[in-house]
């Protein structure tokens, strides 16, 4: 978790940067009455297809995108005027231009036997 208020604020101002930024919220409590415990992992399977369409079509016309894993439940509340527990943030994720991150190591996807990763 993050350990400081600035890292916080550090991973929202690169996502401000990007072309756009969304946060994926549920409709919890409601969902669970409706269809069942079950649904809970399956509105997390949802927001992931989402954000993997959103990741193939950013790369075909030339952007670059990140999930967060980060949630930040409060500030979406507020900027959308949601109160109490009843609309839980998923899923974060931001479309933009590439930027490298010299602190994240980039390897092929399947290097092959033999390579130590």
């Amino acid at each position: 978790m993050w350990t400081t208020k600035k890292e916080v604020y550090s991973i929202l101002r690169r996502a401000s940067d990007g072309c756009f930024s969304l946060g994926m919220v549920a409709h919890l409590e409601t969902t669970l009455w409706e269809k069942g415990v079950w649904m809970y992992p399956r509105l997390f399977w949802e927001t992931g297809v989402l954000g993997q369409v959103l990741y193939l079509e950013a790369l075909a016309v030339g952007l670059s995108t990140t999930g967060t894993g980060c949630f930040f439940d409060d500030p979406v509340h507020e900027v959308l005027g949601l109160t109490g527990l009843n609309y839980p943030s998923l899923y974060h994720f931001t479309v933009g231009g590439p930027v490298v991150d010299k602190r994240i190591m980039s390897l092929p996807a399947y290097p092959g036997p033999g390579v130590d990763a």
